[in-house]
């Protein structure tokens, strides 16, 4: 009776039992780690092409068109979206170009007049353990300011505002 009762108070499985506790939450770490990481890569990626679009718009801003890739956009958002997608970037959900130098932003720019460029993408969270998108998502965006170098004349569609400064 005593061998058997012995059998019992034995303690042979109790690191599985505790693993099977614990593993799920080192998981839960880990992966909200990567996930955190993955949506820092992505505000990065946004902070990259808000300075490669305003300095387009800064230097080849003389122009009423700019080529990506094979494709001749006649936008600057137009042209950072195509631009982000042709590098690697995320898919930008919106470009906004703004004059800064006045409270109500034209697409009559002189040189030395500020330009801001802001570019937003979505964020999908979870997207690494559920395999797809979820509805967990947040807006990631960046933006960049620089001053037009070139001489401009006239009105640019190329430049035209498209959100308020």
């Amino acid at each position: 009776m005593r061998a058997q009762f012995n059998r019992f108070r034995r303690e042979d499985g109790q690191a599985l039992v505790e693993l099977a506790f614990v593993i799920p939450v080192v998981l839960l770490f880990l992966f909200g780690i990567i996930d955190f990481g993955l949506a820092l890569n992505q505000q990065n990626s946004d902070t990259n092409i808000a300075n490669i679009a305003v300095r387009e718009a800064a230097v080849v801003g003389t122009t009423t068109t700019a080529l990506c890739g094979t494709t001749t956009e006649t936008s600057l958002g137009d042209w950072a979206k195509c631009e982000s997608t042709s590098i690697g970037g995320p898919t930008l959900s919106n470009v906004c170009v703004a004059d800064t130098a006045s409270s109500s932003p034209t697409n009559t720019y002189t040189t030395g007049d500020p330009v801001k460029v802001e570019v937003t993408s979505s964020f999908s969270w979870l997207k690494l353990i559920t395999g797809q998108v979820s509805n967990l998502t947040s807006v990631i965006g960046a933006n960049a300011t620089m001053r037009v170098e070139g001489t401009l004349t006239g009105t640019n569609p190329f430049l035209s505002p498209t959100c308020t400064a």
